[in-house]
């Protein structure tokens, strides 16, 4: 029997293993060294490295994009974080967070994918991006690049962005319009008195003109859309004004026999709570689960913000809210005019409008005071046709553009329905 015989690399093994103490070993002319690892870094980069210490997101982050020209201007709005939004905010330094913000998501020549009303519509390239200064609020970066939009798409007045890695397909369903239909404009005055009235506020004067947004969008499980709308009473869709007044903010969705039905209302009271006025910026299914989530830009006095309503498993709610400390409210200029006043209605003012996504620009509705109920129902009346006047009892029910429900195509129910539970 022939002696087996090791081969050489095993020879080579075992003498490196019994030799532990030699740095340098020669083995047929070949030198073999074991060379350490290099010492751990210091400075800047273990700075950077440390957790919990100015580090900038690593999920897909939504932008807000406004066009100015051929360029535009990129500013980001939160995290994406499952079926939420998570605010982007810097530990302490600014300017260190901002810093590694852009070094990490906006250098020059990144390309973000641009939507509107769930569609691509366009490319943003990144020309350059810096931090605003200490009168911005929050202090996230901006970036100023080019826009490549489709034919189309050169009027639209914002946009909503994502990193092109991070983006959805984005394809328009071709039922939804991008402007309400008439049944959305009659019915959501009708929704929107069972909401007022199971909150106790007053009622708007004119209808038309409280209507300050409808914006349809696709919802999931219904072919028809959904819709999101605003009204305001004693205030207009923009920042400024004062603490007088309220707004209502609510979703509403397809349902068989009654049209539409609420899923989600938000009502804020100024007096008690400051100026909110909410607009859709867009809707867009940035997370991926076939619905559709809505961005909210919310008007304040003197600062503006922006907020994300969403649908969480079976509920629509409210997923992404950000907005620095608020400046000091003024006091109310007539406490006695308060959005909370009686719920009687006041008589049906005459329809001047026949959009329901105008706003205000010259006359506000007031709400009515108590003492001077007698006197604001004479002078409407004197203003409308003697046709037209109401001598009689005012009817308190439910009405659509300050008329009585008799009976619509859909045949709604005599109450209108408040499925939806306040903010």
């Amino acid at each position: 029997m022939k002696p087996l015989r090791a081969p050489a690399s095993w020879l080579t093994l075992l003498i490196l293993t019994c030799l532990p103490a030699c740095d340098n070993v020669e083995w047929g002319g070949a030198d073999v060294a074991i060379v350490p690892p290099p010492p751990k870094a210091s400075g800047g980069e273990a700075e950077a490295a440390r957790p919990g210490e100015e580090r900038p997101p690593e999920g897909p982050i939504l932008y807000y994009v406004t066009p100015r020209g051929n360029e535009g201007i990129l500013i980001p709005v939160g995290e994406i974080a499952g079926d939420t939004l998570r605010p982007i905010q810097a530990a302490s330094d600014w300017e260190l967070f901002g810093r590694r913000f852009i070094a990490e998501h906006l250098r020059q020549g990144t390309e973000f994918a641009l939507f509107r009303n769930g569609a691509r519509v366009g490319t943003f390239v990144v020309q350059s991006a810096a931090v605003p200064d200490s009168t911005v609020c929050p202090r996230l970066p901006r970036a100023i690049g080019t826009l490549e939009l489709i034919a189309g798409a050169e009027n639209a007045p914002e946009f909503l962005a994502l990193a092109k890695p991070h983006a959805p397909a984005g394809r328009r369903q071709a039922s939804v319009p991008t402007e309400p239909d008439r049944t959305m404009r009659l019915l959501a005055p009708y929704l929107a008195e069972g909401l007022l009235r199971a909150r106790g506020a007053s009622l708007p004067g004119n209808w038309q003109r409280a209507m300050a947004q409808l914006k349809p969008f696709p919802i999931a499980g219904a072919a028809d859309p959904a819709f999101a709308a605003t009204l305001l009473v004693d205030d207009t869709l923009g920042p400024g004004f004062d603490d007088v007044g309220y707004s209502l903010f609510f979703v509403a969705r397809p349902q068989q026999r009654v049209g539409y039905d609420t899923i989600y209302a938000s009502f804020i009271d100024y007096p008690s709570e400051g100026k909110a006025a909410p607009r859709v910026v867009d809707y867009l299914d940035w997370d991926r689960d076939d619905q559709a989530e809505l961005l909210l830009q919310v008007y304040g006095t003197r600062d503006a913000w922006f907020e994300a309503v969403g649908n969480v498993g079976s509920t629509w709610r409210r997923i992404f809210r950000q907005r620095c400390a608020p400046p000091p409210r003024a006091v109310p200029r007539d406490t006695v005019r308060t959005a909370t006043a009686s719920p009687r209605p006041r008589p049906p003012v005459a329809a001047t409008a026949a959009s329901g996504t105008q706003t205000l620009t010259q006359q506000r509705p007031t709400i009515p005071q108590q003492p001077a109920t007698e006197r604001d129902t004479t002078t409407q009346q004197q203003q409308q046709p003697a046709d037209q006047q109401n001598t009689g009892p005012q009817n308190t029910g439910p009405r659509i553009l300050g008329r009585p429900v008799t009976g619509a195509p859909d045949s709604p129910p005599d109450s209108p329905p408040d499925t939806a539970q306040p903010d």
